[in-house]
């Protein structure tokens, strides 16, 4: 048995894994979330107790004796202060989409233009006011009285993984892994290491003066950090981001497999193993770290080499607005829309209707591969009159278009995807009718998935298959096998009872959807060609 442990936006959730893979037992624990324009805030008070609430309502499940493997995904990008006497939160925890600091981050991006400094480069991340560094120096100019703290040393920041491990610890670690640190913005991607060049850039050199910074670990650890979860105990062996937990949930693990993550935004993620590829208009992302050679304690300084750590890379592509903008559509109806009921709202997908209304799910800004801050959410076509069904068919298909047109720019078009993998790979259980589509599915997660309406609608924009796996907490699964990997031929949670979703559209109304749709919302030509 192994546990994950998946802190979202809204909720932290503790759930048992068992030696095939299978989640077996999910406890559930739900925080509000503040917004209010463009400030996006949780109570980080709230957050640590949800945490310890599920893992004590997980307890009872847990085998007595030797601790049980804990693997730890988070929501990334969100940070926080404390103070490093009380671990009482100085500041709310400033969640990623959060977009306060979209000003500080225009700025940054033209100091680093003047300074010749590739911040992408360094990073393998665009420059975004999602990510904490400008953040972070937004709550250095705003919030009072933490640049004293800092300098006299009773402050500490981290981001949210950081924050809880120091809380369940009791303080014994203070510590970041290389997944949630590169969300950050201040580290080096190549040397996996703290970049003073960055700190310098966001204005954030009192942290670098600090007494202490977080200790940059690897994802996986060689040295288990035992606390109690209720009356049994647990180890903590893998710390990393949610998506990055997603797509080894998904059992992503060939060179090209590829998923899409639907949560309050979507993320689209393609491996591409050990090398750190580059795309334009996407980001680098570390999945997973580990050494090799010697073994890592996070209660010691975590301050090493580069050599002996091997890493594992994806492409990624963020949709800033996936749930969250159908709450957006609904709450101007004035109405509440539950997942569950939308293929009921929404009716049968049909590709070949003909479309009056389009939607640009911008609620936070465009990400990729476009990145563009400023952008707003809007429909185009037919609005007057036009009810909610309409609206919200339009809405959900722009989560698909989006998502498509990341996968495209990550360089999985539909024809590459038809001569790749001719094997096929795992295709026969519960396949929908429609026209069969060569190559390996996209594996999706996540509680859009619900939406049988949504999941059509990205088959055919892609031009292949769906793959629906039994469990929808991918995230905490992947978690889970992060901190106690199964051992080869045991796994069955991985394409066990999942469902194969084929494009029912030909490949020419494919193309002809997803150009109407960008010419529609991008204004004929605003897009970067992908």
């Amino acid at each position: 048995m192994r546990v994950g442990l998946d802190i979202g936006s809204s909720s932290a959730k503790a759930i048992l894994v068992d030696g095939s893979g299978r989640a077996r037992k999910t406890a559930r624990r739900t925080f509000p979330t503040r917004r209010d324009g463009q400030r996006v805030e949780h109570d980080a008070e709230r957050i640590v107790g949800a945490t310890i609430g599920a893992l004590e309502d997980l307890a009872p499940a847990l085998p007595r004796g030797a601790a049980v493997p804990l693997g730890f995904a988070s929501q990334r990008s969100t940070f926080l202060f404390w103070d490093r006497s009380s671990g009482r939160p100085l500041t709310p925890a400033i969640s990623w989409q959060d977009l306060r600091a979209a000003g500080i981050n225009r700025a940054a991006r033209r100091r680093a233009a003047r300074r010749g400094l590739d911040v992408g480069g360094v990073t393998g991340l665009r420059p975004s006011a999602h990510y904490a560094a400008p953040k972070i120096s937004w709550a250095l100019a705003n919030l009072p009285g933490l640049r004293r703290r800092i300098a006299a040393g009773t402050a500490l920041w981290g981001t949210l993984t950081t924050y809880v491990v120091w809380r369940l610890t009791r303080g014994g670690v203070y510590a970041v892994d290389h997944a949630n640190a590169q969300r950050t913005s201040l580290m080096d991607l190549a040397a996996l290491a703290w970049e003073p060049r960055l700190f310098e850039l966001y204005g954030l050199e009192p942290l670098l003066d600090a007494p202490a910074l977080p200790a940059l670990t690897p994802t996986c650890l060689s040295a288990p950090i035992e606390f109690a979860a209720g009356a049994r105990r647990v180890a903590l062996l893998a710390v990393t981001g949610d998506q990055q937990a997603a797509l080894v949930g998904l059992r992503c693990r060939r060179l090209g497999d590829m998923a899409i993550n639907y949560g309050s935004g979507a993320f689209v993620l393609r491996c591409v193993g050990t090398t750190p590829l580059r795309r334009r208009g996407l980001l680098t992302t570390l999945v997973s770290s580990r050494w090799t050679l010697p073994p890592i304690d996070m209660r010691r300084d975590g301050a090493r080499r580069h050599d002996g750590l091997v890493a594992i890379f994806a492409l990624e592509g963020p949709v800033n607005a996936a749930a969250t903008a159908i709450d957006w559509v609904a709450a101007r109806m004035h109405r509440s829309v539950h997942t569950a009921d939308l293929d009921r709202l929404l009716g049968p997908w049909d590709p070949g209707a003909r479309r009056a209304l389009h939607f640009l799910p911008a609620v936070a800004g465009l990400a990729a591969p476009h990145w563009d801050e400023k952008a707003k959410p809007r429909f185009v076509g037919q609005v007057k009159g036009t009810g909610l069904a309409p609206r919200m068919r339009a809405a959900v298909e722009a989560i698909a278009q989006r998502c498509a047109e990341i996968a495209l720019a990550a360089g999985e078009s539909p024809a590459r995807a038809r001569r790749a993998d001719r094997d096929g790979d795992a295709r026969s259980a519960g396949r929908a009718g429609g026209r069969r589509s060569s190559g390996a599915p996209v594996r999706v997660s996540g509680g859009l998935t619900r939406c049988r309406y949504l999941l059509q609608a990205q088959a055919d924009l892609l031009g292949r298959a769906v793959a629906v796996t039994e469990t929808r907490d991918a995230t905490g699964v992947g978690a889970a096998l992060l901190a106690a990997p199964i051992p080869p031929g045991h796994d069955r949670g991985g394409h066990g009872g999942e469902t194969i979703l084929e494009p029912i559209a030909t490949p020419a109304r494919s193309a002809s959807l997803r150009r109407s749709w960008s010419r529609a919302v991008y204004r004929g030509g605003a897009a970067p060609s992908i």
